[in-house]
């Protein structure tokens, strides 16, 4: 037999059914009064979610920069410091003597990472589309962010650098140069007389063949013992141009090294044109094998050099440079291309058969120079640690001019082109 049902039927008429009715109705009617009262509410909501955040008298102190790295014909990246919390843009206009302030057609370029401002005390901001050969101005614009919340964050005011002008890359221009230097391993003292000697007039960049370090522990270090003096040579409007060198590989601040030194491809090495020149930049890694103890099996180069390897190949034959520029020029820290996996003979190999003309390298802290010989068809000058390669290249020539610190030419390289 079937059980009792839990349900209880009320008789129609009844007044335990008509108690029934007076709830429902009841909520109902509280139903429609809670709607009412979100609709009522609505508007003043949409009108909340307009109120503004608050804004303090509060400025970021630029501290650091900006500088320039690893210019190009259309891009460069800015890098700078504040002393607060903040987010950032740059201003870059058409250079113009008369115009000491942005013009009303000044492009700004501001980041998003995943879709938000970057916010914090290091500032990176890419400049892309630019014209070859065209001098710019710039100004990095940094606004403090005094508290991030879910809503209505508080904010600062803005700071500004004062506007620097800059030079892009040209392939085509008739002459190029650039000056180049390397090993100064923290040497605050030994960088101040190097960029002294450096005549910034009439060099396009700087490069740093690496070991700028003897490893890295803080961004404090980073800056005191090398930034900051090479960025008081080159001013805002001289970009640098970085080697990596193996000591950089070292230290528990390493891998936070490419923020400082960032490319817009994203990696250690690349491919600049610079007139006659076409400039391969490249990493040698480390100078012991990845298993060697001391790196208790943290050093990972064998698979990093391998796609390096593949990049340049590809690079060599599909970029037209490689071929049309009057001369081929690699910047690298280890003259002998650094340790590799079964040797540096694929490397040599590729670099005989892409016509390079110079190897332009330190690591050894003395100057020696090799010409062309029957293993590789290059001119290998390794730069001493107080001393200065001036690289001039023109349609016809290009000149290598190794000068030290006590002013005394060391060597001077001429290599007429192929």
């Amino acid at each position: 037999m079937p059980g009792p049902s839990r349900f209880r039927k009320v008789p129609m008429g009844s007044e335990g059914f008509r108690k029934v009715l007076r709830r429902q109705a009841a909520k109902k009617s509280f139903i429609l009064a809670i709607c009412a009262v979100l609709v009522c509410a609505l508007p003043s909501l949409a009108l909340a979610q307009s109120e503004p955040y608050k804004v303090f008298e509060t400025k970021p102190v630029i501290t650091e920069g900006p500088y320039l790295v690893a210019l190009s014909e259309t891009s460069v990246s800015v890098v700078w410091m504040t002393d607060a919390p903040s987010h950032s843009k740059v201003r870059v206009w058409k250079f113009n003597e008369l115009a000491q302030s942005a013009s009303a057609g000044a492009a700004e370029f501001e980041p998003q990472v995943d879709g938000l401002a970057p916010v914090g005390l290091r500032h990176v901001v890419t400049l892309t589309g630019l014209a070859p050969g065209t001098t710019y101005s710039y100004q990095a614009v940094s606004t403090r962010v005094v508290k991030l919340k879910a809503y209505w964050p508080d904010k600062g005011l803005a700071t500004e650098s004062k506007p620097a002008p800059f030079t892009t890359f040209d392939a085509r221009k008739p002459a190029a140069s650039f000056s180049a230097i390397t090993d100064t391993h923290e040497d605050i003292a030994r960088i101040g007389k190097l960029m002294k000697m450096v005549d910034w007039t009439t060099t396009d960049a700087l490069v740093h063949l690496g070991d700028a370090f003897d490893w890295l522990d803080t961004e404090e270090q980073l800056f005191r013992k090398w930034l900051t003096p090479i960025v008081a040579g080159l001013g805002p409007g001289k970009p640098l141009l970085y080697a990596r060198g193996n000591h950089e590989l070292r230290g528990p601040f390493a891998r936070n090294l490419f923020d400082y030194v960032p490319t817009p491809e994203g990696r250690f090495y690349y491919a600049r044109d610079l007139g006659p020149v076409h400039l391969l930049v490249l990493d040698t890694g480390e100078d012991k094998p990845d298993n060697t103890n001391v790196y208790a099996d943290l050093n990972k180069t064998i698979p990093y050099r391998a796609a390096e390897l593949t990049w340049l190949r590809e690079h060599v034959k599909t970029d037209t440079r490689m071929t049309s520029a009057p001369f081929r020029v690699v910047a690298m820290h280890q003259p002998k291309w650094g340790w590799l996996e079964g040797g540096n003979a694929p490397w040599i190999a590729l670099a005989n058969d892409a016509k390079v003309d110079l190897v332009l390298a330190g690591h050894n802290h003395r100057f020696s120079y090799e010409a062309p010989n029957a293993e590789h068809a290059y001119h290998l000058v390794v730069v001493g640690q107080d001393q200065v390669a001036r690289v001039d290249a023109t349609m016809t020539e290009l000149r290598v001019t190794v000068t030290g610190t006590d002013g005394v030419v060391v060597k001077t390289v001429a290599i007429p082109r192929r």
